[in-house]
């Protein structure tokens, strides 16, 4: 019985550059019923480590879409217990409580997204891996992208040939666009793709968003779509945002020390070292707290940097002025901005 444990993602996931295909719908569907049912512990992100999301069927001589649908099984639980809590029944749609032995039909604004686990599980089914291509030791992800992928490019290319846009397809350049020849922006997370091109005929076919993640390419994530946007955190000004992930490695953000609110460097209310990311309060705190509570948690920052503009606490200033080790960006006030420089 062919099964796998998507959230939460695993080590080897993590030390990758792609992530399960599926994982934010079966986030999307437990944070939902969770919600529902058990909101004490309706979870808070993919990665946080309490809950559990399962799926899988069993395997069949008859590898048919009839066959893998009837076995089909959808799990969620907490991480501390063994047995699941709440599974998804089908074909009726409906969502059972396995502790009180209690039903209720799928919410209707889960219906598409649990079809299209339908849709995934079948033609992972059917996948038969290239043994060239596929290392028997990668992690499950990496089978389900590949097949979720050629799924998305399938869809993309069927569209085109049903609005009369082309004739025909060639399945050597299935990466790109089929109309002016553009590489096909694809989802990291959903795999969904779409023409980059605003001439192209084929854009407003395809109506995704993006939303960057401010990590850049550091990003686990990468280039995700707005379906696919789960938690994370925005900044007071609303102009940054990191994803779930990249919110717990922190460092994108300042944080106030009395109200604990999100500041980006754009951000003019909270002031903090470029380097060691240690901030004053913010305007707002800075009025309203005590004098010897904002006292106490002042920062007192030098410079700022006469390359970068960017202020630096004097802790940090004299340990990049000394030459000693320094494992986090400092500014040299020797040789200017030297953000990303370890002093030893």
């Amino acid at each position: 019985m062919p099964h796998w444990t998507i959230i939460p993602p695993t080590m080897e996931d993590l030390d990758q550059h792609y992530c399960h295909p599926m994982i934010v719908k079966l986030f999307r569907i437990m944070k939902t019923i969770y919600g529902l049912l058990d909101p004490q512990n309706e979870p808070s992100g993919i990665h946080e480590g309490k809950h559990t999301a399962t799926f899988g069927y069993e395997n069949s001589e008859a590898s048919d879409e009839s066959s893998v649908l009837s076995s089909l099984f959808i799990h969620f639980g907490l991480s501390s217990q063994t047995s699941p809590r709440f599974a998804i029944i089908l074909p009726s749609m409906q969502i059972e409580d396995m502790t009180q032995g209690s039903r209720i039909p799928v919410p209707s604004e889960l219906v598409p997204i649990v079809t299209d686990i339908c849709d995934f599980a079948v033609v992972r089914s059917q996948f038969t891996p290239d043994p060239t291509e596929y290392d028997i030791d990668e992690p499950e992800s990496y089978p389900a992208g590949q097949v979720w992928e050629r799924v998305q490019m399938q869809k993309y290319h069927k569209l085109l040939l049903k609005e009369g846009l082309i004739q025909s397809t060639d399945p050597r350049h299935s990466h790109r666009c089929d109309i002016c020849r553009s590489d096909l922006l694809q989802c990291k997370v959903c795999l969904k793709v779409m023409c980059p091109s605003r001439s192209c005929a084929a854009f407003p076919l395809f109506c995704m968003r993006w939303r960057p993640c401010a990590a850049g390419h550091r990003c686990w994530y990468s280039d995700i779509c707005i379906d696919c946007v789960v938690g994370g955190t925005t900044c007071l000004c609303e102009e940054t945002w990191t994803c779930d992930l990249c919110t717990e490695k922190g460092g994108f953000f300042l944080r106030c020390l009395r109200c604990d609110r999100p500041f980006c460097r754009e951000c003019s209310y909270l002031v903090g070292c470029r380097g060691c990311r240690a901030s004053n309060l913010c305007h707002d705190c800075a009025e309203e707290a005590p004098e010897n509570v904002a006292k106490e948690n002042y920062v007192e920052l030098v410079g700022p940097c006469t390359k970068c503009k960017s202020p630096v606490c004097k802790p940090c200033a004299m340990a990049a002025a000394a030459g000693t080790s320094v494992h986090i960006a400092v500014v040299s006030f020797s040789t200017g901005c030297d953000c990303i420089k370890s002093y030893k």
